[in-house]
């Protein structure tokens, strides 16, 4: 992942993972928010001639009081195939420290009933929203890991419901061919914004409640290629290097209505990340992530962080409770990967490796792993490797929250602002927790529709 082995440890890689998991779905409304506009809202502030001269008419809140402000949540679940016993330590830090779902299916007796647990599953998970995200399951498949990510958020300010009316979109530039009519929200509010003046692009936050905000990148005179070639210079550093610049303004702002759902292959993903092995039959390195052996001396007692440590002790345990009779021995100047190659255990920037003592050692072992596994042994040549990772997304961009307003689309048109901010052409969207700084959904929209 590019991290820097020298200065993070294994402990502190993972309890910092899975603090920022934590951290992004846990809906604290406490948590202070990284970005300057939001703590330096001077639109607001008034003074008393503008307030004669012109009446703002604020937005209702939702008829709810039951209904959360912003809901974020992930769901992770990882499915094997029927007799599979996962490392008991694999097994904890996954469901403690990134609240994974480990359930036994049998997808080669009941691909079907495998198919509807798991939908089910992702139904549940996203509140009805998405399913379905799974049709078929290859009957070699070992292992499943399925990501959800639901998302649902009421504007800190809601669009005006009576000022939707249809408006023209121009997805090939002002004075290109084939524009047509989309159903366009519009409210006047303080937003920050920002001209990114190198690209020649706007660009607008559009705050939900509690910390979070949809952020649009619009090029001027917008058409595909320009949003194309914007994609390619926007960067984590270029985003939160704008969001520090952003300015609260008065804007008025006209939005396309839009329902967005999408499936991907995080697989696919992944391995243009340069993440090739993890999903490689004869290369993927997870066959410790199994087990066939009962623990020795009875269950796990380890707390979460003892797990984490990378150290000697833990890798020459780890080797103990696969193979308690074995006997331990160091092997000095081997990396990490060749150390486990070589089906070994490294902590502490040590290897150290069981040494089976005779062949009658080495028939036991391989006995107890074929009993463990009701026929799979937990050798790296059953080829245990990641066959597909899916990850399916639902946005709803539209008036939430909205019950109630009273002012009309003359009222939307005739507000004076000191910005008029226009989507009626391809644009980006990055809709981003602030405590975080992570992007909850990321992308480009050609057409709204």
């Amino acid at each position: 992942m590019g991290l820097n082995k020298g200065q993070l440890s294994f402990q502190e890689i993972h309890m910092s993972f899975g603090r920022l998991f934590q951290d992004l779905v846990s809906n604290d409304p406490s948590l202070e928010p990284l970005v300057t506009w939001r703590l330096n809202d001077k639109c607001n502030r008034y003074d008393e001639e503008e307030d004669e001269e012109e009446e703002f008419v604020q937005s209702q809140s939702p008829s709810n009081p039951n209904e959360k402000d912003v809901i974020i949540q992930i769901g992770n679940g990882i499915f094997a195939q029927n007799g599979t016993t996962f490392d008991a330590r694999y097994d904890k830090l996954a469901r403690d420290l990134y609240q994974s779902e480990l359930q036994l299916l049998d997808f080669i007796q009941d691909e079907t009933g495998s198919v509807r647990y798991i939908n089910n599953w992702v139904h549940n998970q996203t509140h009805g929203r998405i399913a379905d995200i799974v049709s078929h399951i290859s009957p070699d498949t070992i292992l499943m890991i399925v990501n959800t990510l639901y998302f649902r958020g009421l504007w800190e300010e809601p669009f005006q419901p009576l000022a939707t009316r249809n408006r023209r979109f121009f997805p090939n530039g002002p004075d290109g061919p084939d524009s047509f009519d989309i159903p366009m929200m519009a409210k006047s509010h303080c937003m920050p914004y920002y001209h990114w003046q190198e690209e020649n692009v706007r660009v607008l936050g559009v705050p939900y409640r509690q910390n979070v905000t949809m952020y649009i990148f619009m090029p001027v005179n917008s058409t595909r290629e320009l949003v194309q070639s914007l994609q390619a210079k926007i960067s984590a550093n270029k985003v939160n290097d704008i969001v520090t610049k952003m300015k609260m303004k008065s804007v008025t702002l006209l939005f396309p209505k839009m329902h967005i759902s999408n499936s991907i292959s995080l697989k696919s993903v992944l391995q243009q990340l340069g993440v090739y092995t993890l999903f490689e039959r004869n290369d993927a390195d997870l066959y410790r992530l199994l087990t066939g052996l009962n623990r020795h001396g009875g269950e796990e007692t380890l707390d979460i962080l003892d797990i984490l440590q990378d150290t000697k002790e833990n890798a020459i345990r780890q080797l103990q409770q696969q193979n308690p009779e074995c006997i331990i021995v160091e092997r000095n100047g081997i990396e990490r990967g060749d150390c486990l190659k070589e089906h070994c255990a490294y902590g502490g920037q040590v290897c150290v490796c069981c040494v089976e003592q005779d062949d009658d050692f080495r028939r036991r072992r391989r006995r107890r792993r074929r009993d463990g596994f009701g026929g799979m042994m937990a050798s790296k040549n059953e080829s245990i490797f990641v066959n597909e990772m899916l990850h399916k997304v639902d946005l709803t961009v539209n008036e939430r929250g909205t019950e109630g307003g009273a002012a009309t689309a003359t009222l939307i048109d005739r507000i004076s602002s000191q910005v008029s901010f226009i989507v009626n052409g391809p644009f980006i969207i990055l809709i981003r927790e602030e405590p975080t700084r992570l992007p909850l959904f990321y992308g480009s929209v050609y057409n709204p529709k």
